[in-house]
């Protein structure tokens, strides 16, 4: 009963082993001649004793005699393999040895360099008695299997190593490369951890050889006496690659074809000779294979910029997630549907050295729950500005039964969202008046004087009467990113190359966009302050006390400012932050706005431009694409455009009431901060932004003394180091290491982005990465990490703007090309190359910043 067939396999029990080396030659790869002796050989030794009967089991293996006819029956085949001069390789092939969960690695014996029939007779009977070896059945104990083993043994021609090792199609530890360890010589010594290997990891996405490591001391694998094995370090050995290129790229190309033939990433063990590479084992990978996460913060840190706060942070979580199963409550998923989306809807963010981030993943699970899995991907890829799109996390594609059966309810459901597109010129301005009401009764509202349980009570009404009725930002969101993606697919169509690039000219000098608002209104101030020389003079001067002094001496502008603070005392830069000074907190913001008007040396205009250049241009680009063009597909593609164009106001517009909404929940926490400083829990209120959402809540509603001072301390000063770290605008957990690029060479003076704005413009560089930066920027070249709305003030008075990351659809971008002003984005290490007071010059058209003094 020897098998060597596929046909034969079929009727026996081979165990993992074996059965992968049939697997692996159905493949059509180069594996070493072999036989199987099954499980049924050894059965009858077996079958009248107790599972439990160990000992005695293992007795009757070891003295357990092959039949003649089977003895003759593995002579012959020996001989045909070129025995005694060819040596043989005996191994174990236990039933359920090398599954998914249970590798038993090295708990049975294997035999190696057998040269006589004795030998191999012998060698046979050892390796089904060591599947009742003391380490066999521990293993077997600690992993809940079954103690009746039933030995299989694996009989295999021995190739002539030059070179041999293991190759994990996919690493444990860096799931997105295959690795393969390699040593000269056989690779027992390698097996067993004696011989430190040559190694090599390949990223599976590309092939490409991602890194090398080489040790010190090459080792190679002597045979002494034909027999023994010893492994040595050899230091005449050259520290060169004991495989060539030509042979890596081979058994990169069978471990990429065996895991997607297995479906599982595989462990395989191999052999090179001078007559070529061969494959002895394959067993699964029953390590852990921990899941690549993808943060990217491509457009989320033009609202959380830079190093945030634990407390902005949890309740940025806690919005995203609130308003995700909103989404999907307004895409018609059952209760049940959306409880089972929990983990996926509670980590859409990530927290990466007090930095924001997406959770890529978890983002494009949640697209997987609409139709058009591919189409939305890329539009949503497109509105978060992602620079590397993400392929692993991909649709699974479904039956025709399965789409038959979803059929109904997906109609449904895209109905749903239809009506609700086609309502939102009546849902917009009946949410704006609902927020409304709501924001004007929490400013009425006494904070200062409110007692801990009132705080808490009046946060628990804005997450119910505000944040739980999300639903039409959320809608609208929907309806900019299906449009939008509309809008590329019919520009792509009329001939435009590049359709963000088009889009943002186009799209520029819409005056109805409330990002737009803030600056038209502080325009209008300054031009009134500016007839007004002993108010623009104490402007200028920015006292301390400034605020105070306008409303003594000038009560009509300080009315006005009042009005502006009220209305939009929340848009500053890093508006989302929790933690961040905004105008309503400390006025003398405005006024630090407000002096870069009035700094200059004519007066400012109370209004931006009629319209602008770069949408002039585009508007007669895209006529002359479409000329000659069908008179409908004209019409789809400009009614397109101005549908895009009336939901990104919606947009805007909705937004600002976001930035309200934190604002609120801003004042009420830095109360809540207030409450506990008096309560001994905190030093300062401010120590309260050290703190996550939980923690403040239970501390201000926990009688008693106890103190998480030390807490908010602790995490302060944590997040204070991570300032001085830098940290990449994509993350990937796990990150397989690789060497360090080398820093670009700054000292020449030249640093490179991609020009949004046309334009050449020199200056000196002001540097801004937070609100109490300094802020004079009138007449210079703003340089940011970020931007988000916020800065809209401070874009009319410079020269020109740089932004370390950024994406060219991005609100301020528009802004920045409404003004006409030159701007770079995506200049790597722009805010530590440079700082303020140099001089440089600004190429708004090919994104190159050359220094012209320092």
């Amino acid at each position: 009963m020897l098998v060597y067939t596929s046909q034969k396999a079929q009727q026996y029990t081979l165990g993992g082993k074996a059965s992968g080396l049939f697997r692996l030659k159905s493949l059509g790869l180069p594996v070493p001649p072999f036989a199987v002796l099954p499980a049924e050989v050894f059965d009858p030794a077996l079958q009248h004793l107790p599972p439990a009967a160990t000992a005695e089991r293992q007795a009757q293996l070891r003295q357990f005699i092959l039949s003649a006819a089977l003895v003759k029956e593995i002579e012959a085949l020996l001989h045909g393999w070129g025995f005694p001069q060819q040596p043989v390789v005996v191994r174990s092939s236990v039933a359920d040895e090398d599954g998914k969960a249970d590798a038993f690695p090295g708990m049975m014996d294997s035999f190696l360099h057998l040269t006589t029939l004795e030998e191999v007779l012998e060698a046979i009977c050892h390796c089904a008695t060591s599947a009742y070896s003391d380490r066999a059945m521990t293993y077997r104990q600690a992993k809940g299997i079954s103690l009746a083993a039933r030995p299989a043994v694996v009989l295999q021609q021995q190739v002539p190593a030059c070179a041999s090792g293991v190759l994990f199609t996919t690493f444990p530890e860096y799931p997105q490369e295959l690795a393969i360890h390699a040593t000269a010589g056989f690779g027992e010594g390698l097996m067993q951890g004696n011989v430190e290997p040559e190694e090599f990891y390949f990223l599976k996405s590309t092939g490409a050889l991602h890194r090398q490591v080489v040790p010190q001391n090459s080792a190679e694998l002597l045979i002494a006496d034909a027999v023994k094995v010893q492994t040595a370090p050899s230091p005449e050995l050259p520290i060169a690659a004991c495989l060539t290129a030509a042979q890596l790229q081979e058994l990169y190309d069978w471990g990429m074809m065996v895991e997607k033939a297995f479906g599982h990433p595989q462990d395989i063990e191999f052999v090179v000779s001078e007559a070529g590479s061969f494959v002895v084992q394959s067993r699964p990978v029953t390590q852990a294979i921990p899941e690549v996460v993808v943060y990217d913060n491509s457009n989320i840190q033009e609202s959380y910029c830079g190093v945030t706060t634990p407390l902005t942070f949890s309740f940025a979580r806690r919005a995203y997630a609130t308003v995700y199963r909103q989404t999907m409550q307004v895409l018609g998923l059952p209760n049940s549907r959306i409880g089972e989306q929990e983990e996926v809807v509670t980590q859409l963010l990530g927290l990466v050295k007090g930095r924001i981030y997406y959770n890529i993943n978890n983002w494009y699970r949640g697209l997987q729950l609409l139709p058009s899995f591919r189409q939305n991907k890329a539009d949503m890829e497109r509105m978060m500005g992602l620079e590397e799109p993400v392929d692993f996390v991909e649709d699974r594609e479904k039956t025709l039964a399965e789409k038959v059966k979803l059929l109904p309810g997906l109609l449904v459901n895209l109905a749903r969202l239809l009506r609700a597109f086609s309502s939102l010129g009546t849902m917009v301005p009946a949410f704006h008046a609902h927020f409304r009401q709501h924001y004007a009764y929490f400013y009425k509202l006494p904070l200062a004087i409110l007692g801990p349980e009132a705080l808490v009570d009046l946060k628990k009404q804005l997450d119910e009467e505000l944040l739980q009725h999300w639903t039409t930002p959320i809608i609208n969101d929907f309806y900019v990113m299906m449009m939008n993606g509309r809008v590329v697919r019919s520009l792509k169509k009329a001939g435009v190359q590049d359709t963000d690039e088009f889009l943002s000219r186009y799209l520029s000098g819409d005056h109805q966009l409330e990002s737009t608002q803030p600056t038209r209104a502080m325009q209008a101030l300054a031009a009134e302050a500016w007839q007004q020389p002993e108010l623009r003079a104490l402007v200028l001067a920015l006292p301390d006390t400034l605020h105070a002094q306008v409303a003594e001496k000038f009560p009509s502008f300080y009315a006005g400012v009042d009005a502006f603070i009220a209305h939009y005392g929340d848009r500053t830069v890093g508006e989302l932050k929790l933690e961040t000074q905004t105008m309503r907190l400390q006025p003398l913001i405005f006024y630090k706005y407000l002096r870069n008007y009035l700094s200059q040396a004519t007066a400012p205009t109370p209004d931006l431009p009629a319209s602008t250049s770069l949408q002039a241009a585009a508007e007669a680009e895209l006529q002359a694409l479409l000329k000659g063009r069908g008179k409908f597909f004209q019409q789809k593609v400009y009614q397109r455009l101005q549908k895009l164009q009336q939901a990104i106001r919606y947009r805007e517009s909705l937004r600002l009431e976001r930035t309200r909404l934190f604002g609120m929940y801003r004042a009420l926490y830095l109360h809540m901060g207030t409450c506990l400083q008096e309560q001994g829990k905190l030093p300062v209120a401010e120590a309260v932004f050290y703190l996550e959402e939980a923690e403040v809540m239970q501390a201000i509603l926990t009688t008693g003394t106890s103190s998480v001072a030390d807490l908010a301390e602790s995490r302060r000063l944590e997040f204070e180091s991570y300032k001085a770290e830098e940290v990449p605008a994509r993350v990937v957990v796990p990150s397989p290491p690789v060497q360090a690029p080398a820093r670009e060479d700054v000292t020449a003076g030249t640093l490179r982005g991609s020009g949004c704005v046309p334009g050449v413009v020199t200056g000196e560089v002001v540097v801004i990465t937070a609100p109490e930066d300094n802020l004079e920027v009138s007449g210079k070249i703003i340089c940011a990490l970020r931007t988000d709305p916020g800065w809209a003030a401070l874009f009319p008075t410079c020269r020109g703007v740089l932004i370390e990351k950024g994406s060219s659809l991005s609100h301020s971008v528009i802004l920045l090309r409404e003004l006409g002003i030159p701007t770079i984005i995506n200049v790597p290490g722009l805010t530590r190359q440079l700082v303020s007071g140099e001089q440089v010059l600004l190429n708004g058209s090919t994104g190159e910043i050359k220094r012209t003094s320092c």
